[in-house]
């Protein structure tokens, strides 16, 4: 007696794993790739440093094993990019532009191991290219940049494993593992999400290989330098998670987690992200990474996570979107079953670039703190030689004696990593911050007694530390963009009370 298999039309084929791939289509994936590649890279000169690339430089500046926000990984970045191309936007922006660039191909990849071909491989290349959160985050020399390439990197490792049931891929995943939690420690809850898809999938056997042990043994000993550099500082990055745990983890940000996916993926990728996510659950042996993802999911989404958080994932939905659609496209001739998906997608693309990177002029962005909301990253690259030119003129304004031995204190990384870079060319010193690593270089030689110019610190605070506050103007930003530095205050400060030794404690502040 025979018997039939019913499948619907983009179900997988019960294939085995030594079924041969389909042909990897590199011309137009790579094509992809360097499009995503160029266009970050022609708009990197525009605007200028964030706020945050502004850290990585002073942090480059104090090379560690650790950071209060980071671990070492951009910090070493950026200081390779500045020995090689000196303190450049551009040259800051090369290397997570070509991250960017490779997880395109990464997805590519990945939807070839799930069994897709061109038009998979295309589909799911392009979706990668023109998601609105990636475009956005590849742009910036950041952790999340980063983060994101990892994910990418082992979505596919873990898919290729579960393909080939080759534990021996654990090593590699291991290995890409403890460099991405030299990067960002969300790295950790990819892996959290993957044991639970892995015992719910039905294959929680895999995590009895010795193999993937070996493989977390060597993402620890290559994570172990940032291990000991927090135990010898007292756990201040963990201090920090707790810090932002307890700042953003609200009742809304759980509330507003799931609906922002469609921003942080793109409204348009929603089929995509369907599909992808169905064909996952379906697959006959990437079911756990559909089920990694609404683990994690609702686990973000519970705790109140950032949106982007979950960023990581859709390189592997995006890869089996491709594949689901091929599915759905059939036997049609490839030129007219594929148009319409490339069209959808690079509307999509086109439509999210205003938004996510610097095309348009300054004038152009946003005012007000709650459309500054819609792309703060935008915000946070705009004013900041402007800012050290209002405190260059403060100190202009001081008698020549109190010029000499001037000292700048700000409340916020960013405000220091720009007095720390443009200062020089205003005769100005470099700054000192209670805020985040700052506060662990200490006030360095910051002189007892002297005239302190502040930004960006409270009144009532500043009066603990000098008898004499004296405002000295606000912020002002180019066409008075929004920033979360607009209008902060400027300070004289004299007769100072505590020395900064007896000061420093007190002005801790992670955040």
């Amino acid at each position: 007696m025979t018997t039939t298999t019913i499948r619907t039309r983009d179900e997988p084929p019960l294939a085995p794993a030594s079924t041969a791939l389909p042909r990897m289509h590199l011309r137009p994936v790579l094509a992809i790739a360097a499009g995503l590649v160029a266009l970050e890279l022609a708009v990197a000169g525009r605007y200028g440093f964030h706020r945050d690339e502004l850290y990585f430089l002073a942090c480059a500046r104090h090379l560690d094993w650790g950071y209060v926000d980071q671990p070492p990984l951009v910090p070493a970045m950026a200081r390779l990019a500045t020995a090689v191309l000196g303190p450049s936007v551009v040259g800051i922006r090369m290397l997570p532009a070509l991250a960017g660039g490779a997880a395109v191909v990464f997805t590519a990849l990945t939807a070839r191991e799930l069994g897709g071909g061109r038009r998979a491989q295309v589909l799911a290349a392009l979706a990668a290219a023109t998601s609105p959160e990636v475009l956005a985050a590849f742009h910036l020399l950041s952790t999340i940049a980063f983060d994101l390439f990892f994910w990418s990197a082992i979505t596919l490792l873990v898919v290729r494993l579960l393909r080939t049931q080759d534990d021996r891929l654990w090593l590699a995943v291991g290995a890409v593992a403890g460099l991405g939690l030299m990067n960002k420690f969300n790295v950790a809850f990819l892996f959290v999400g993957l044991v639970a898809g892995l015992v719910l999938g039905g294959r929680g056997h895999m995590l009895r290989s010795r193999w993937l042990w070996v493989g977390a043994v060597l993402a620890l000993v290559i994570w172990s330098p940032d291990l000991i550099w927090n135990a010898r500082h007292d756990w201040a990055a963990f201090a920090m998670l707790r810090s932002l745990h307890q700042e953003n983890s609200t009742l809304g940000a759980s509330l507003v987690f799931i609906p922002a996916q469609l921003l942080v993926m793109g409204p348009v990728l929603v089929l995509l992200w369907f599909g992808g996510l169905r064909h996952l659950l379906r697959h006959h042996f990437a079911r756990p990474l559909g089920l990694a993802y609404l683990v994690l999911l609702v686990l973000f989404a519970v705790t109140g996570a950032k949106p982007y958080y979950l960023a990581g994932m859709y390189f592997v939905l995006f890869a089996a979107g491709g594949a689901w659609a091929e599915g759905r496209l059939g036997a049609r001739r490839p030129p007219r079953g594929i148009r319409g998906w490339v069209a959808l997608i690079t509307a999509g693309g086109v439509l999210a670039v205003p938004l996510t990177l610097p095309i348009l002029p300054v004038s152009a962005l946003a005012e007000g703190p709650w459309e500054g909301s819609i792309n703060k990253d935008l915000s946070a690259t705009v004013g900041w030689e402007s800012l050290v030119g209002q405190i260059a003129k403060v100190s202009a304004a001081l008698p020549a004696a109190a010029r000499t031995h001037l000292v700048i204190f700000t409340g916020d990384y960013g405000a220091a990593g720009a007095v720390d870079l443009y200062g020089d060319r205003y005769g100005l010193p470099h700054a000192i911050s209670g805020h985040n690593s700052y506060w662990w270089w200490g006030p360095g030689g910051a002189g007892n007694g002297a005239t302190t110019v502040a930004v960006d610190l409270p009144r009532p605070y500043l009066r603990t530390i000098f008898s004499e506050v004296i405002p000295a103007g606000g912020v002002a930003t180019p066409d008075a963009v929004w920033s979360e530095e607009r209008g902060d205050p400027i300070w004289i400060c004299r007769g100072q009370k505590l020395t900064w030794a007896q000061a420093w404690p007190s002005a801790r502040h992670y955040g």
